[in-house]
């Protein structure tokens, strides 16, 4: 996972840039994720093992949940660090690998989440399989794992080398988001996002971060979780939740 923890450290303050609106998308994934959880008290603790700059966190954490984060990215940790503090959250936020959650202990969590397509990341199946176990050992029994990512089935077979550019509105002055894709096999891909911004001085100022992909369907995350031992699995799809990517929803089974 060394080319994400790269492509994450370089954006991690850009980030917030590919939302329309960053502190709505906060509150708004706040909300979609608390219908989706029991109650703060019945949830326990969540951990947010691919938090980024706290999107998740944040949200769930203004929302009364207990969260702690993690994430490869160093830079990206620090950031939501800033986040939680400019907003009085307190979240306890840590550089680890989802794959090993070694800064987590086993059995303490009531919620395990990774969101925003961070899954795909890993590169191979080996990978998927050790960060869903270390996810399954950090659940208490009667735990519940939540993963987002992309609905790659149509992808894999369609290969894009470019996605529709969004265009946002900052202060009167545009903001165009845009990625093109570079296919290197049937599944991986080099991912290269650009923002491009229109300054004070009405200049253009152009910022680019590439970033690695392993393609894997929701329905193929399903059967890894398991593999890993978890029940109840199944698939939400936006329509179902209103998040913007389909949900990968399992329980680890009660003692």
């Amino acid at each position: 996972m060394q080319i994400a923890d790269t492509f994450y450290d370089d954006m991690a303050s850009a980030y917030h840039l590919i939302f329309a609106d960053w502190a709505a998308t906060i509150e708004q994934q706040g909300m979609i994720l608390s219908a989706l959880l029991p109650a703060p008290a019945a949830a326990g603790k969540v951990l947010d093992c691919a938090c980024g700059i706290g999107t998740q966190a944040l949200g769930l954490a203004g929302h009364g949940y207990q969260v702690e984060g993690s994430d490869l990215s160093a830079a990206e940790i620090e950031r939501a660090r800033l986040e939680a503090g400019k907003r009085g959250l307190s979240i306890p936020f840590r550089t680890d690998d989802m794959r090993l959650l070694h800064t987590s202990a086993s059995g303490e969590y009531g919620v395990v989440l990774a969101f925003d397509n961070a899954l795909p990341h890993l590169d191979s199946e080996e990978d998927i399989d050790q960060a869903l176990v270390a996810m399954y050992q950090r659940l208490r029994p009667g735990g519940r794992l939540m993963l987002s990512l992309r609905d790659y089935g149509p992808l894999m077979e369609q290969r894009p080398g470019i996605m529709p550019p969004a265009m946002f509105m900052d202060d009167g002055r545009r903001r165009i988001v845009h990625q093109v894709w570079d296919w290197l096999d049937e599944r991986r891909y080099m991912l290269h996002l650009y923002i491009t911004r229109q300054m004070p001085d009405m200049a253009w100022k152009t910022s680019h971060f590439a970033g690695r992909y392993r393609a894997i369907t929701p329905q193929e995350v399903a059967a890894h979780a398991s593999k890993a031992g978890f029940k109840q699995v199944q698939i939400l799809p936006p329509a179902a939740t209103g998040y913007y990517q389909p949900i990968v929803a399992a329980v680890r089974p009660a003692a």
